[in-house]
This record gives C-alpha cells, sequence and structure tokens, in this order.
C-alpha cells in the first residue's frame, strides 16, 4: 500500500485510498502548486528553495515509514489509516501521539517548511519560536511534576504557563505573547490533525499579550547630521552608517538593503521584493541613495554587529539626548533613562523614514505603499511621535491654510 502526495490547498498532502475510501493528512508544508512535480511527488528544482533536498528526502522518508508501520499493523478502519499516516508524517514511534511528541515533531518541520509568499524557508526567527516554545513545555511539565498533554491546554494552564515563564526567564509581555501565539498554533494545527478535539484555547481568556514597545526614531536633522559625519578614518563605521542611511531613506529593513542590487533599479525608483513578508514595493530612489549605491558599487554586504556599530556612529554623531523610557528588567517594568544613541539599532532606520515621512505631510495609505505595511494598525505603531509633535503637525497644516491667527 503505497502513501502519495500531492498540493491542495497550498500545502503538502499525504493521502491513499483504503477500502474504497479516501484519507489523507496534511503534513503542514506549504507550496505552490507550479513548484511542485506531480509526477515524481517531489519539488521542483527551484533555485530559491534552499531546503528542497531536506523536503523531497522527508517525504520518501515518510513513503517508507508508512509502508513499515502499515505491515506490521494491518489497519483495518478509516481511522487505524489515519493514525499510520499521523506517526509516519512525525516519525512517531509510538502508538499515541502526545502534546510533547507533537510539538517536537512541529518544530522539526519548521526547517523544512517555505513561506508561500517568498518560496523561501520561513525566517530562523519563527523555527526558533517554535523549538523554545516546545522546550518550555518540556519544562514546564518537569516544574509541575506531572504529565501535560492535549486536554490540558485550557485557561487554567494558560496563567499558570506565564506565571511559570515570567518566574524561570524573566520574560517581557511581548515575549509571552509570542509564545502563547505559538501555543495557539500548535493546538489549531492538532485539531486539524484530529489530534484532539480541546478548544479551551480559543476562550476570550486565552489571549495573547501584546504591549506597544516605546521605541525611538530619529528626525530629520538627526538624519543628516549622521549622514554627513566624517568616518573616513573609520571604514567599518562608516559602512555600518551607510546602510543604515539607506533605510533611513527607503524604509527598507536591513536584510532588504543588504539584498537590493542594481537590477532592483528602474529609472528613478527601486522595485523589489521585501524578503519577510514577499511584498512588492516601488520607492522613489533618492540621490543620498544613488550615491551611497554607487560607492559600493551596488553590492552590500551583511554586517552581524552593525548594532552595536551604529550605536557608536551615533554617539560620535551626538545623537545623546537624555530620552525616558519604559523597560521590563528581568520581568519588572521600570521607567529608566538613556542617552539616545544606545537605543539606536538597524530597525530605527525604517521607524525614522515612517516618522518623518508622516511628519511631512505625506498621507498615511502612501507611506505604507512604500513600507509595504498592509493595515493601520501595524503602520501606526512605527509612527513614534510624543504628544507635542501630533501637536506640532496640527499647528502646522493650520498656520499654512493660514485659518488661524495663533498667538506666538
Amino acid at each position: 500500500m503505497n502513501l502519495n502526495f500531492q498540493i491542495r490547498r497550498g500545502f503538502i498532502v499525504a493521502r491513499i485510498r483504503h477500502l474504497n475510501t479516501e484519507v489523507q493528512c496534511s503534513t503542514g508544508i506549504r507550496l505552490k502548486k507550479e513548484y511542485w512535480n506531480k509526477h515524481t511527488q517531489q519539488i521542483k528544482n527551484i533555485t530559491s528553495i534552499t531546503n528542497k533536498v531536506d523536503i523531497n528526502r522527508y517525504l520518501l522518508d515518510c513513503k517508507e515509514r508508512f509502508q513499515l508501520f502499515y505491515l506490521d499493523k494491518k489497519p483495518k478502519t478509516k481511522d487505524d489509516v489515519r493514525e499510520l499516516i499521523q506517526r509516519a508524517l512525525t516519525d512517531e514511534k509510538a502508538s499515541k501521539i502526545n502534546l510533547l511528541s507533537f510539538a517536537k515533531s512541529f518544530s522539526d518541520l519548521q526547517i523544512k517548511k517555505i513561506n508561500p509568499k517568498t518560496g523561501k524557508p520561513l525566517a530562523k526567527s519563527t523555527i526558533s519560536k517554535f523549538r523554545l516554545l516546545h522546550e518550555h513545555l518540556n519544562g514546564f511539565q518537569k516544574y509541575r511534576n506531572e504529565s501535560l498533554d492535549f486536554e490540558n491546554i485550557d485557561v487554567a494552564f494558560y496563567y499558570d504557563f506565564l506565571e511559570y515563564l515570567k518566574g524561570e526567564y524573566k520574560y517581557s509581555p511581548n515575549t509571552l505573547g509570542k509564545y502563547i501565539q505559538a501555543l495557539k498554533t500548535l493546538m489549531n494545527e492538532a485539531i486539524s490533525q484530529k489530534l484532539t478535539d480541546n478548544i479551551g484555547f480559543r476562550s476570550k481568556h486565552f489571549k495573547r499579550i501584546a504591549v506597544d514597545a516605546e521605541n525611538i526614531y530619529l528626525t530629520d536633522q538627526e538624519v543628516r547630521t549622521i549622514l554627513l559625519l566624517d568616518l573616513s578614518d573609520k571604514p567599518h563605521l562608516e559602512r555600518s552608517r551607510d546602510v543604515f542611511m539607506i533605510g533611513c531613506y527607503t524604509g527598507l529593513r536591513y536584510q532588504d538593503v543588504i539584498n537590493l542590487n542594481r537590477g532592483c533599479i528602474t529609472g528613478n525608483y527601486i522595485n523589489t521584493m521585501q524578503a519577510k513578508t514577499g511584498e512588492r514595493v516601488t520607492i522613489p530612489l533618492l540621490s543620498q541613495v544613488v550615491q551611497i549605491l554607487e560607492k559600493y558599487n551596488y553590492s552590500l554586504k551583511a554586517n552581524t554587529k552593525i548594532n552595536k556599530q551604529l550605536k557608536e556612529v551615533c554617539k560620535l554623531a551626538k545623537i545623546n539626548n537624555v530620552v525616558w523610557r519604559k523597560s521590563y528588567i528581568d520581568g519588572v517594568l521600570v521607567n529608566k533613562s538613556y542617552k539616545k544613541y544606545e537605543l539606536v539599532s538597524s530597525h530605527t532606520a525604517r521607524r525614522s523614514f515612517a516618522t518623518n515621512s508622516y511628519q511631512k505631510g505625506i498621507p498615511a495609505a502612501t507611506i505604507m505603499k512604500i513600507t509595504g505595511h498592509r493595515t493601520e494598525k501595524s503602520f501606526y505603531k512605527y509612527i513614534k511621535l510624543d504628544n507635542k509633535e501630533h501637536a506640532d503637525i496640527v499647528l502646522k497644516a493650520w498656520q499654512s491654510e493660514n485659518v488661524l491667527d495663533i498667538a506666538k
């Protein structure tokens, strides 16, 4: 009895006919139909899918495992066959798949998955998130000294698990929220595979925690100061500064800046696909950006030390006014003062572009087309203006219309 694979609704699905009934289970691997060879039941040789060899090997291994399981168990019912398929897909040797074994196999599967929008493997941060979720669930089970399974995931578990993560790891609310969201994804997948019917995690109380991060942006004047800073005697800092400046004048993420090349330039515009989301964006090519790209012959290199080096650059540029920010230190919220340069990172460039563009009066919908934001909710998280700066925008607009005689 052979296990077959095909594409259904954007996923690679395992299927078999048993006693005139079709049984199928999703592998959880997303793939565009045009990337699939239905004759070989393998992923085509697409250059952008860098993990295709691993996925193809995995599919062959699943076929072999299912054949062994089938010969050993000789299933009689549709549910028996489905269980064997699930065991073959997860490499599960035991007859029962529990929460921890499923979390481990689901975590391992992330390495093989492909982002359907970009055609590339999932981001390392996504893979790491599910790996750490499995480790945290395992740690929680040991901490409680009692077995943990699908039926235990309810509101009571939610509060206990949050308390455990805060106590053991001092995580911030947003990090806690990240693992709760990952757990909800895991449980939804378990339900889709008919491993559980527990929906306690869908309670309105079992929700992802999310608080707005108090990040900074650089003003137009600060960006210009950094751009004009003479770093000719510090080439390593100069390269990091130049990459950062492209982000400040384009709104591109750091990885997208590094990916720029001559092929992305069409006349006075940059046309590129965002690595994170797969969104295509068209960005006006400013003279500052052209000069930097030509300086490096349209070939920019990644730098793992860029965030540390940007802090050095901004310190030299005297971006050192004091700012107060609420931060979570060892899980406790404190109000702490920083020199502004201490808070600069590569992503500050993207926030600065969005905020400065907004201050210039460019409509939010237009800026979103440049930055690739899909919703206003996510976009406005990038607008880092305080109350006075918002008031200044209104003041400037009214004064330009000459409607009000505002006292000076």
